[in-house]
């Protein structure tokens, strides 16, 4: 369905949001947000861009493996996108365009 190797990965990410992957745009909408999935460090750019051209009402949302965190926030820095884990610790805090 998606374009993600690790699919452990993605099956607990749909089991902690509810909902399933997509498989045009981003990869998870949940309630008004919208959440992209990076496993490597160049997907993080591509991801970023593509939450940057959501269309969703809410909050945007990266998630990315513990070792990228730090990586992935100095990168997202003045975009407004939020950051967490695959556990869903928020790394960095979104803003939310509503």
């Amino acid at each position: 369905m998606g374009k993600h190797a690790n699919r452990n990965v993605i099956k607990k990410i749909e089991r902690r949001l509810g909902t399933k992957e997509r498989s045009k745009g981003v990869d998870f909408v949940k309630n008004g947000n919208a959440y992209e999935f990076a496993e490597t460090r160049e997907d993080i750019k591509t991801s970023i861009s593509q939450l940057n051209r959501s269309r969703v009402p809410r909050a945007k949302k990266l998630i990315v493996p513990n070792q990228l965190g730090k990586f992935a926030k100095d990168v997202a820095q003045g975009t407004g996108l939020g950051i967490e884990n695959i556990s869903g610790k928020i790394i960095k805090k979104s803003r939310k365009k509503i």
